[in-house]
């Protein structure tokens, strides 16, 4: 779609920003974990943990007696939330000592996944992977009536987008991009992800029109379609990427976090957007996070049997290697702590999308207050 006004974006998530704007440099690759290996105890990836997490022996009775568990993922096999979400799941369940099978339910930005779970039984069987950027946009698109109050969530890590280019383009700046789309299609994933939101947030920054999209429905996909010359610029979880970029298929023009990413094997430094477009300082406060979630009615003892499972999950090899290799941040927020990062990600993205023009539904009809208005007192007496 084609704005034909674009509105002063204010993007201040200061909340987040400590936990989720960091970048830093990749040496390999790495492929998703999905089995079940055992893992000793690794450096720290949480600040706080339970004694049986920590020690990697679960001591619990059996968590799912009657069947195994399902993670719904709302995105297509291979994109950013299913290779982030799988490493996390695959730990969980090597520490349960159960299986935790993953099954991709790809639509709407992930609300037919959403959705799905929350229309079965609230048993503890039903689990819904998704990224906050896209759950964010729920209201706005009209996609899901759903909001963060209807789950707890488990928030592994966050990652940064990435601006990429085909190698056959001749584009190699940010500039070259904003010429670029003037007349062609930008890539994305779907509408309202986390790469999308913030291309818009940056397009309005940099006072230019927001461009044509091509949707190809994960990250992943869009860098082949790039590789392929269905398009030739577009915007992606840099974990979805990044494997493209390390093997020189795709050239990398710009991260969303806050510092520069080096790509060791491919021997390019890539530059922050906000060195880059002057007035992105916080755009890598929209980075995503790809969280792990059950309905809030879930019961008592399979939350709390997840918890130390995923606490011990976050630390373990697999698990902080992959997030090094991917340019993430562990960030391993559960509890309050998760409702009060998620209920800010909603306000901020879904505000986002609806000062740009990007969508008819007003967040405000949905309960949702702007950034300005947001006191996490007053949302958490709204918790049911």
């Amino acid at each position: 779609m084609k704005m034909k006004k674009l509105l002063a974006l204010t993007l201040a998530l200061t909340f987040a920003a400590a936990t989720i704007a960091g970048c830093g440099s990749s040496s390999s690759s790495s492929t998703e974990t999905t089995t079940e290996e055992s893992s000793d105890d690794t450096e720290e990836a949480a600040e706080e943990s339970s004694d049986d997490s920590a020690s990697g022996t679960y001591t619990g009775d059996t968590v799912w007696p009657d069947g195994t568990p399902t993670v719904y993922i709302g995105y297509a096999a291979g994109g950013g939330t299913d290779t982030a979400v799988r490493p996390v799941v695959a730990a969980m369940a090597e520490y349960l000592g159960e299986n935790i099978n993953c099954s991709n339910m790809e639509g709407a930005n992930s609300s037919v996944a959403c959705d799905y779970v929350l229309g079965e039984e609230h048993n503890g069987y039903n689990l819904f992977a998704t990224g906050t950027g896209g759950f964010s946009s729920f209201s706005v698109y009209g996609y899901s009536d759903s909001n963060w109050q209807d789950w707890i969530s488990f928030h592994p890590y966050s990652g940064p987008a990435v601006i990429f280019a085909s190698t056959s383009s001749g584009i190699t700046d940010i500039e070259g991009v904003f010429d670029y789309m003037a007349d062609h299609n930008f890539g994305i994933g779907a509408l309202g992800n986390g790469p999308h939101t913030q291309w818009e947030a940056i397009c309005a920054a940099a006072g230019v029109d927001s461009p044509e999209y091509s949707l190809f429905g994960s990250c992943s996909d869009v860098a082949v379609a790039v590789i392929a010359g269905d398009v030739q610029i577009g915007a992606g979880s840099l974990s979805s990427v990044i494997d493209y970029i390390q093997a020189g298929q795709v050239v990398p023009i710009a991260v969303t976090c806050a510092d520069e990413f080096e790509f060791e094997q491919a021997g390019v430094t890539t530059p922050s957007i906000t060195t880059l477009v002057e007035g992105t300082d916080d755009v890598p406060n929209l980075n995503e996070t790809w969280p792990i979630m059950v309905p809030r009615d879930t019961p008592e003892e399979i939350v709390d049997a997840l918890t130390e499972a995923f606490e011990y999950a976050i630390q373990t090899d697999e698990v902080v290697e992959f997030a090094e290799s991917k340019g993430f941040n562990i960030i391993g927020l559960t509890g309050e702590e998760a409702d009060q990062f998620l209920s800010y990600s909603v306000s901020g993205y879904a505000w986002t999308i609806y000062n740009a023009g990007l969508a008819d539904g007003n967040p405000a009809d949905a309960g949702i207050p702007t950034l300005e208005e947001y006191d996490w007192e007053t949302l958490k007496a709204t918790i049911e």
